[in-house]
């Protein structure tokens, strides 16, 4: 056998090997097709017999076509993957626009976690970016109804178009909700008086709600109606999210499809999908870990430009939630021999760290007094219920570490349970995940991360020690304010003379 033989042998091999690849993805989408098939279809067949028709069969229709539509994507999905043997750039945030679409249709308004609050922050950015008046006034007070008096004291006092300060929709999914989308999907606006809601705005760096607010702002230029709005505002939001999950993809010097994998999380897409601002904070999440391992593993010399869009990810992410701070110590990764020189180097540590800490105190001044300070701390959220401050803390720390294991020992199946998406629809219990899909979403978690051989890992052992102490660190954080649920079990002390802590409390 000559050379030119074993050359063609070796070409005929790559180009089945390459086939075969391409239709991988052909095969993977056909075979979750016939897994809805079998597990989803007669279910949910079920389910629409048991709607009452004629008066909602516009429900019936909705739940059908959204079984075929979760087809034919599918089977679209699959001919690109076969058609093109590899994902092109544009497959990865067309998928999560397309899903997320999904998301926003099955869940209607107001159904993701605290979305009625991230509404009236949005609209207030809205009111702002339109020139309008934000807040109501004395002016306002002074012709108020009893109601919008009752409102404006609870803290309520965000001015909205009239049919905008309805209560509804509801938070809780059901038919109610779905019939109110469908009869009020197209309307426009009517009548244009003023008035406020009941729910007390998020105060928090606006940046969080510039998607939402663009997106509000947009359908009032248009003069939509209560339900389209609300929808603009949440398809702007899906939008931002879809482009800073792809910007980071693309910014990620390795393991890009583990960023994917989290972006595709359900309930990543569910918030993605609504007017939540922690959509903005995964995404700039996403973004701030691509831009420091691109800095430390790619770049070969760092100037002010990316020491200027370091800080400003960190001045962005870091105030709305505090509890992720320990986090920003991912810089460090950075090498110090890539700025030049050790002046140039401790300048930028110093000037991130400063604009970073300052955008957090002129944010949190309020609840980091209230956090630190020795007097009681009242949450007026939880009844009136008493908080806790870190001279509580500090005063015992043993019974502070009961609460944190108990917290973890009682709770870490609905923690990793709702990060996954086990819970949709404001964490209702009746809208679940099926666990095995849950033990599915771990697995191609894990499957990603993993390295495979070929691939490169640049981290040294020292900083996997670091970043597994950085990760300890927050989540010691994000436990801090859940201490009310641990507390009945672990600290008689603490709970006799503080009562239990909101675990809303950095919220």
């Amino acid at each position: 056998m000559n050379a030119d033989t074993v050359k063609v042998g070796k070409k005929r091999n790559l180009q089945t090997a390459k086939k075969i690849a391409g239709q991988s993805g052909l095969w993977m989408a056909a075979a979750a097709i016939l897994f809805l098939l079998i597990v989803f279809v007669k279910p949910y067949h079920n389910v629409i017999d048991a709607i009452p028709s004629p008066e909602y069969e516009s429900v019936r229709l909705f739940y059908i076509w959204v079984l075929r539509l979760g087809i034919v994507f599918l089977a679209v999905l699959a001919g690109i993957l076969w058609i093109y043997g590899k994902k092109p750039g544009w497959l990865f945030p067309a998928t999560v626009i397309c899903l997320g679409l999904f998301y926003m249709m099955i869940l209607p308004p107001f159904s993701a976690p605290d979305e009625p609050r991230h509404f009236v922050s949005a609209y207030r950015l809205s009111n702002q970016i339109m020139g309008k008046q934000a807040v109501a006034d004395e002016a306002f007070l002074s012709s108020a109804s009893d109601k919008e008096k009752e409102y404006i004291a609870r803290g309520g006092n965000v001015l909205v178009r009239e049919q905008d300060g309805r209560e509804e929709p509801y938070a809780s999914v059901g038919r109610d909700s779905y019939a109110l989308m469908f009869r009020e999907l197209f309307t426009k606006e009517a009548g244009s008086g003023t008035t406020v809601r009941f729910e007390a705005p998020v105060n928090t760096t606006p940046v969080v709600y510039l998607p939402q607010a663009l997106g509000i702002s947009f359908a009032r230029v248009l003069h939509l109606g209560y339900i389209p709005l609300i929808y603009m505002g949440r398809l702007f939001n899906l939008l931002a999210f879809a482009g800073m999950a792809w910007l980071a993809v693309r910014i990620m010097p390795f393991k890009k499809e583990m960023f994917m994998a989290v972006s595709l999380l359900p309930m990543t897409l569910h918030l993605a999908a609504s007017l939540s601002y922690d959509t903005s904070l995964i995404g700039l999440s996403l973004l701030f870990f691509a831009w420091c391992f691109y800095l430390a593993y790619e770049k070969k010399q760092i100037g002010i430009r990316d020491t200027v869009v370091l800080g400003l990810l960190l001045v962005l992410l870091e105030p709305c939630k505090i509890v992720y701070l320990p986090l920003a110590g991912i810089c460090l990764l950075i090498p110090a021999s890539k700025f030049g020189e050790k002046k140039r180097y401790w300048i930028s540590v110093a000037a991130v760290i400063g604009v970073m800490a300052l955008a957090i105190f002129l944010i949190n001044n309020v609840v980091l007094s209230a956090w630190i300070q020795d007097t009681e701390n009242i949450i007026s959220w939880e009844g009136g219920s008493a908080g806790y401050t870190i001279q509580d803390i500090l005063k015992e720390p043993y019974q502070a570490f009961l609460i944190y294991y108990e917290t973890l020992v009682t709770q870490l199946d609905y923690y990793q349970a709702t990060m996954l998406g086990g819970y949709l629809g404001n964490l209702d219990p009746n809208l679940t995940v099926p666990y095995f899909c849950l033990y599915l979403l771990w697995g191609i978690l894990i499957v990603s991360s993993v390295r495979r051989v070929g691939d490169h890992t640049p981290f040294k052992p020292g900083q996997k020690v670091w970043i597994a102490v950085l990760t300890l660190l927050s989540l010691c954080l994000v436990l801090t304010p859940c201490f009310w649920a641990g507390l009945q079990r672990a600290s008689p002390i603490l709970r006799e003379s503080r009562g239990g802590i909101s675990c809303r409390f950095f919220r």
